[in-house]
């Protein structure tokens, strides 16, 4: 079904008349064109990047492998680096100037043999006298333009020929076009080899080698589809891809497909670590796709949820500045929904047809292919395929999960947050750096959110150690933590917010370590070098029967010298106790000699929701119990 997939994604763009590369041919970066007259003449070179040195994408013709020895010997057709169009070192090394002169040979040639095959086209005539009337020689004396190209890293450089009606780039028009297509589908192709095509059902000249995909980390030969030469396992005698029959031209349509999916300025792919995900429509709804990769991957990060990750919920200098931020905006309300959120959600959300607007009524279909390197291959990490309901609903319920109390005291149930994969792994992962992040548990969580399915239980793993080894406990954390129990047990058995009727004794011990803690703050002052969260959270939510009978007695001393100096605050403390214990058989804090890890993924959000329930509530009282 991918290939299927793929191989419609290309007849869908191509008949739309979408910005996809015909066979043969490719999107790529050409900072410099030499602009000639019909009769070779250099007019002027033109730099095509802007103002941020961004390079212009052109339609060229598809890249040639080239490796080896022998290289030189391979030229792009119409456009290439400095040293195949003028024979000068791409990068003034001594070692390019060497091979330079070869290199243009062989790209001459290439012009040459295009001559002849279309004498009458004026394109490619204008280039050929170009060469062989000394106008290349003239350009090359100009040492600026030359230094100009040289100090451009990937300084590819085609033509473009003035005073024609047709003013694109020599190496698009369309003689190019039907040249690299029929180069296309007869490379690596038999022609006394012919079969049925396990892609379009016909009768066709089958691809021996497939066309390479442009994968981030992988070689530049690497293919979707390949068979190691005499492996020993082809079947009856046949080589490579002749044990997959595909046709030449459905072999150059997925390749195209795939590399156009996978293309940098496409919202139609997101990578994470080592894995590159691609995902289409087959209704091409460039808004839906967009909206999806936001929802599903990339995320709406907000400026508290990047402090989050560098701030500590509980850090003494962050304490004052908060306190005054909320005395200027009062008591935290409802926080008004971020646009871009609420315009993808709501896009999404008519896509599943919610609030009786089913946009997609056709039932359109929604897929997603998880790539990564593997040396001269490719390997498919993830296949996914359904409705657009289907596959976009997984995404909102993953969103709504996802869905906890901001640190700040604001809940949004119709509008959460748009948490990215991204922020998601690096808040469980040791390492900041993506590429040392695992792919299988980026492949892992992607699966759960596609499919709907319980989150693996390596990232919940992951978020507790995380958690254990600095202590802390992030909005994020505590959201990931929810979201698992709560798919894990298939209800909504963690609220958002602070459930004051939650039994739970792992949910309550949470609740009263953060208790403890908040005790010790007002007793000895916010700036101490060691809280009891530092000393004693990796013990309390493991094994809370040894240290939660000291956590008692340490906080009835707090709260004495809390009764002589703050009177007011030490009985709203002890109230706040009863009301935890209350909850547990027999009011006392008699707890378990072990937490599982789901008991302690719960002590985790039920401390989280302590916390931010003290902040929400510390304006309203704190102040006031002080005078």
């Amino acid at each position: 079904m991918i290939l299927q997939a793929l191989y419609q994604y290309y007849q869908q763009m191509h008949a739309v008349g979408a910005d996809i590369a015909p066979p043969g041919m490719e999107k790529k970066a050409i900072p410099f064109i030499i602009e000639l007259t019909p009769e070779g003449e250099v007019i002027q070179v033109t730099e095509t990047m802007d103002s941020e040195n961004k390079k212009k994408t052109f339609l060229v013709s598809r890249s040639a492998t080239r490796s080896g020895k022998n290289a030189f010997q391979v030229a792009q057709v119409m456009w290439d680096h400095l040293g195949y169009v003028l024979g000068v070192s791409k990068d003034g090394t001594e070692k390019e100037e060497q091979v330079a002169p070869m290199q243009n040979e062989s790209f001459i040639k290439k012009v040459d043999e295009l001559r002849e095959l279309y004498p009458e086209n004026p394109h490619i005539a204008a280039v050929a006298r170009f060469y062989h009337d000394g106008h290349a020689l003239r350009l090359i004396e100009d040492e600026t333009i030359i230094k100009d190209i040289q100090k451009t890293t990937g300084a590819n450089i085609s033509f473009r020929v003035r005073d024609l009606e047709d003013d694109r780039l020599v190496a698009s028009i369309q003689d190019v076009q039907s040249y690299m297509n029929r180069a296309a589908e007869s490379k690596d192709t038999d022609n006394s080899n012919t079969s049925v095509c396990l892609v379009t059902g016909e009768k066709s000249t089958i691809a021996r080698l497939h066309p390479s995909v442009k994968l981030a980390g992988a070689q530049a030969t690497a293919s979707l589809i390949s068979f190691q030469k005499s492996s020993g396992f082809d079947s009856y005698g046949k080589e490579q891809g002749f044990n997959a029959p595909i046709s030449g031209h459905a072999a150059e349509s997925i390749a195209t497909a795939l590399n156009n999916l996978l293309a940098k300025d496409k919202n139609t792919n997101y990578r994470v670590g080592d894995t590159a995900f691609v995902f289409w429509s087959n209704l091409a709804d460039e808004n839906l796709l967009s909206s999806y990769r936001t929802a599903t991957f990339n995320g709406i990060s907000s400026s508290s949820e990047e402090e989050e990750e560098n701030l500590d919920l509980e850090n003494p200098e962050e304490e004052k500045s908060k306190k005054s931020r909320r005395k200027k905006k009062n008591i935290p309300s409802t926080i008004a929904p971020d646009r871009e959120s609420y315009r993808v959600l709501q896009t999404l959300k008519a896509a599943c047809g919610y609030n009786g607007g089913k946009v997609h009524e056709d039932n359109g279909r929604f897929y997603i292919l998880g790539l990564a390197p593997n040396a001269a291959r490719i390997s498919i990490k993830l296949w996914a395929e359904g409705s657009i309901p289907e596959i976009v609903g997984n995404t909102l319920q993953h969103q709504y999960d996802m869905n906890i109390i901001s640190e700040k005291g604001n809940v949004d149930a119709e509008t959460p947050p748009l948490r990215s994969i991204y922020q998601i792994v690096k808040t469980v992962s040791s390492s900041d750096k993506s590429d040392k992040w695992s792919s299988n548990l980026i492949q892992s969580i992607v699966e759960s959110i596609v499919e709907n399915k319980p989150y693996p239980q390596s990232l919940q793993q992951a978020c507790l150690e995380r958690i254990r080894r600095g202590n802390r406990i992030t909005e994020l954390r505590a959201a990931i933590l929810k979201a698992y129990i709560n798919r894990k047990k298939q209800q909504e058995y963690i609220t958002m917010s602070l459930d004051p009727n939650q039994t739970n004794k792992a949910y309550l011990a949470g609740r009263l370590f953060a208790l403890f803690e908040s005790i010790q703050q007002c007793a000895l002052g916010g700036n101490l070098n060691r809280t009891i969260r530092d000393a004693y959270y990796g013990t309390a939510s493991t094994t809370p029967r040894t240290i939660f009978g000291r956590l008692d007695a340490l906080s009835k001393v707090h709260l004495s010298k809390l009764r002589k100096e703050k009177p007011g605050l030490a009985v709203l403390k002890e109230k706040q106790l009863e009301e935890i214990y209350n909850l547990i058989p027999g009011g006392a804090p008699e707890m378990p000699t072990h937490f599982s890890l789901d008991d302690q993924s719960i002590f985790a959000v039920g401390y989280y929701h302590q916390r931010v329930e003290a902040w929400r509530k510390k304006e309203e009282t704190e102040d006031h119990l002080e005078e």
